[in-house]
């Protein structure tokens, strides 16, 4: 047995127990989102499986596997919160039970990529309440697992059932489908034999199918959500028609200070960022000029209607507007945080790691609002990728072999 896998276990199992008794059993009151998400659970206890009539009526954006699962929980134990939390705190148990035994016999990078999962803030708020976002993260990381293992039609369903419980977790298996159809295209440029070689490893296709599982729920409420939810929450048709590239900018500012940062400060690779604009100068000036652009006519800046009265866009944001640094002073800091992102991941080095911060980057202009807990399932994932040489950009062997799509176990 790996000693390490032994112990990060024992480590996790001894800091669960404490977390447990700490927030006094589950049984404290109800915390922001659980006043509506309790209700919706114990809406859903009759039907073990939902009707028709039920999906399109309960009363939230997210799609319903967190919901039905705490249906369940809520027949067998009672309109219970401390049950529902129990749940929470399995599946994220689960996650990390997934992390920890699916990460390589020897890794370099395992305290320090589990050490930057459980350090995101998010982690332990959406660990311990009853909230949908760890139903969705378990899902999405059991469906790398099980992409990285070859076992397709597991990563189908897997991530399938992801996208069923967050509807923006599609942008995981797009990733791959995109990594996929790259792959083949940078075998050859030549249309008849990408098709070819598409043809004939058609892992991509699995992939594909997982991504259309969001059209039956758009079919089902006529748009991406509920639209009597929608227009509750002041998420209305002139909101869809937009599109935020400041929270582009912040999406890409969260992966720079919660993973970027300490990967390269940890691993000692800080010297890869004052190497790029050396390196790739058109590159670097194309970032520049993009950022610029946004920080001058889309500065990033926080939703605000009844519905969300919160200011800042997230903890970062926060921060800096504490300690005195706002206006231009911000937004400029916002594009050199960003900057650092793109650096990292958009470069000739382009892998699964960048498609899946690419996807989820972009599909976050559409969010509804800016929070740093958007982006924890994608550096859920980075952490998780980082640990294997294969897929670690950084690594000396994928520098030199940048096709190789499987890591090994």
């Amino acid at each position: 047995m790996n000693s390490k896998k032994r112990n990060a276990t024992l480590f996790l199992v001894i800091l669960f127990v404490a977390v447990f008794f700490l927030k006094q059993r589950f049984t404290v009151e109800l915390y922001q989102d659980e006043f509506h998400y309790l209700p919706t659970a114990v809406y859903f206890s009759p039907e073990p499986i939902p009707s028709i009539d039920l999906l399109k009526s309960y009363n939230e954006l997210n799609t319903p596997i967190p919901f039905i699962l705490g249906g369940w929980v809520v027949s067998l134990f009672g309109e219970s919160i401390q049950a529902l939390r129990l749940l929470t705190f399995i599946f994220s148990f689960g996650l990390l039970m997934l992390f920890v035994w699916n990460s390589p016999e020897k890794s370099r990078r395992f305290w320090l990529c589990l050490g930057g999962l459980l350090l995101f803030p998010n982690y332990y708020l959406v660990s311990v309440y009853y909230y949908t976002d760890i139903f969705a993260m378990f899902f999405v990381l059991a469906g790398i697992v099980a992409y990285l293992k070859r076992v397709h039609w597991a990563g189908m369903l897997l991530f399938a059932a992801a996208v069923c419980c967050r509807q923006y977790m599609l942008a995981f298996p797009a990733a791959v489908v995109a990594y996929e159809l790259f792959n083949h295209l940078k075998k050859s440029v030549k249309p008849a034999w990408v098709i070819r070689n598409a043809w004939e490893d058609k892992t991509w296709l699995w992939y594909s199918i997982a991504v259309l599982s969001i059209v039956p729920w758009v079919l089902l409420w006529k748009g991406p959500a509920p639209a009597a939810v929608m227009a509750d929450q002041h998420y209305d048709s002139d909101k869809i028609a937009q599109y935020n590239f400041g929270y582009l900018m912040y999406a890409s500012v969260v992966i720079a200070v919660y993973h970027v940062i300490p990967e390269l400060i940890f691993t000692r690779k800080l010297g890869y960022l004052f190497k790029f604009p050396s390196l790739y100068p058109k590159l670097f000036a194309a970032f520049v000029a993009v950022l610029a652009a946004v920080i001058i006519f889309s500065p990033a800046k926080q939703a605000y209607n009844p519905y969300f009265t919160w200011p800042y866009l997230g903890y970062i944001d926060q921060l800096l507007m504490t300690i005195g640094i706002s206006g231009m002073v911000k937004q400029v800091i916002f594009g050199l945080l960003a900057l650092v992102a793109l650096m990292r991941f958009f470069s000739p080095g382009f892998n699964l790691a960048s498609w899946m911060v690419a996807f989820n980057v972009l599909l976050l202009g559409k969010a509804q609002l800016s929070w740093d807990k958007y982006s924890l399932p994608v550096i859920m994932a980075l952490w998780f990728l980082a640990m294997f040489d294969e897929q670690w950009s950084l690594a000396e062997n994928a520098e030199e072999n940048p096709e190789v799509v499987n890591a090994k176990y």
